[in-house]
This record gives structure tokens, C-alpha cells and sequence, in this order.
């Protein structure tokens, strides 16, 4: 009876793990972690997720953590370990809105911000249209599917209650922060050196039609501008994204590799 009982609370201290690292991954990975999704489903996403994985890790050792203190310690790290991989993607979105806020104030569409449901925060429409987009791409190309197998992995090179990070975690993250940032800039530059010769042309027009309302007449064009140039890129928008949001998890991989036991 002592032995089974044994078993059932090392199978529960699994299940626990298990989901807290599910759920590190679930407030930030895109798709789960968007606030348009109740905080109720998320919850039982990550539980019927832990569910289906916590099976898989059963016959990994695991100590008895004695008391409160350690036990807490092992859950901060595998929520640190799901968090840290759902930090990766999230940080590449974060460089597409920072290309749509840049389009907005180049275009004086800023005015027009909205609430985004991935950073909760007020954004230009373009940064919101062109994360909805990116979110299709990624989810059609079956990044979610990529994410979860990289989770996955992690059960493997570290399971639960044996998490260890190794020392490049951080520059891993700033190289995927730069590179996001960078992605950004390389997804408004098109648009903005459209708006940029639009600018232009409606000042040499001002100066021959010095009648002419130029504020009505360039805020049309400038929208009209906007849109036409990101029709044109939004090939090439969606084939940068996916490449480096792909490249952003496959960046974490080894991290987790180097921090096994």
C-alpha cells in the first residue's frame, strides 16, 4: 500500500511539473497566449497538455523534494524552461509590431490605435493587421506544430525537476531580440521609402498649387501609398517571418541540449 502510494505522489509531483511547463509556454507562445482566449480554455489546454505528455515522463527519476522551499524551486524552473521558449516566438512579433507602429507614424495613421490581443497593448491598425498575418503564416506553415515539438524535446534533454540552463540562454534571447528588431526594419523599409517619395511629391505639389489642401489631399494619398506597398510585400513579409520565427526556436534548442544533466 506504502509503495503504491509512493508511486501515485511521484506521478502527481510529474503531472505538476509537467504543467508548469506547459504553462510557462502557454502565456507567451503565440496562438495560446493571446488575450482573446478566456484565461479559462488556456487553463484547460495546458492541463489536457500536461495530461497527454505527463505519461511520457513517468519512468524519469525524481527526488523527493523534501520540503516547500525546494519544491518551489522546481516549479520556478520549469515554468522558467516553458516561459523562456514562448519568450523566443513572442519576441519576433514584437519586432512586427514595431515595423506596424513605424508604418502608422510615417503615414499619420498613428491616431487610429487599437488594442492588441497579444501584448494587451495599444498598437497602430497596421501593427494589429500585420500580426494577424504573421499569426495565420505561422500557424498555416505549422509553426504551433514546431513550437510543440521543440517543447517536447525538452522532456527529453531535461525532465522535469531536472532543469538546469546553460549560460548562453541570455545571449540566445538578445541575438533573437536583435534579430527581431532588425526583421521589423527590413519589413517597413519598402513601405516607408514608398511613404517617404509620397512626402516628397506632395511637397513639390504644394509648392506649384500653393491653393491646394494639402493635409486632406496627403493624408489620402499616403494611405493609399500605404496599403499599395504593403499588398506588394506581404510575399515577402510572410516568407521573412516564417523563416525567422522557425529560426527562432530552432536557436533555443541547443540551449536546452547544453543544459542536460
Amino acid at each position: 500500500m506504502e509503495l503504491l502510494l509512493q508511486l501515485y505522489t511521484h506521478q502527481f509531483l510529474v503531472f505538476v511539473l509537467v504543467l508548469t511547463r506547459v504553462s510557462g509556454l502557454v502565456v507567451l507562445a503565440p496562438v495560446w497566449g493571446s488575450t482573446v482566449i478566456p484565461a479559462r480554455v488556456r487553463a484547460l489546454l495546458a492541463i489536457g497538455m500536461a495530461l497527454i505528455i505527463s505519461p511520457l515522463c513517468w519512468h524519469a527519476p525524481l527526488d523527493d523534494p523534501g520540503n516547500v522551499l525546494h519544491l518551489l524551486l522546481l516549479v520556478g524552473g520549469e515554468f522558467a524552461v516553458g516561459l523562456s521558449l514562448g519568450l523566443a516566438v513572442y519576441i519576433y512579433f514584437a519586432g512586427l509590431e514595431v515595423a506596424g507602429q513605424l508604418m502608422g507614424q510615417m503615414s499619420g495613421m498613428s491616431l487610429a490605435d487599437v488594442v492588441s490581443p497579444t501584448s494587451d497593448t495599444n498598437v497602430s491598425v497596421f501593427s494589429q493587421f500585420l500580426n494577424i498575418l504573421v499569426l495565420a503564416v505561422f500557424v498555416s506553415l505549422g509553426g504551433h506544430q514546431h513550437l510543440l515539438e521543440a517543447l517536447l524535446q525538452t522532456f527529453q534533454q531535461m525532465p522535469p525537476g531536472q532543469t538546469h540552463f546553460a549560460a548562453s540562454l541570455v545571449d540566445v534571447l538578445t541575438d533573437i531580440l536583435t534579430f527581431s528588431f532588425v526583421m521589423g526594419l527590413q519589413i517597413a523599409a519598402p513601405v516607408m521609402v514608398a511613404l517617404l517619395l509620397s512626402i516628397v511629391i506632395m511637397g513639390l505639389i504644394s509648392r506649384t498649387l500653393p491653393q491646394l489642401n494639402v493635409l486632406a489631399v496627403g493624408f489620402s494619398l499616403n494611405a493609399t501609398v500605404l496599403l499599395g506597398a504593403l499588398l506588394l510585400s506581404l510575399g515577402i513579409l510572410a516568407r521573412v517571418f516564417h523563416e525567422q520565427s522557425f529560426t527562432a526556436i530552432d536557436m533555443m534548442r541547443p540551449v536546452f541540449m547544453r543544459s542536460g544533466p
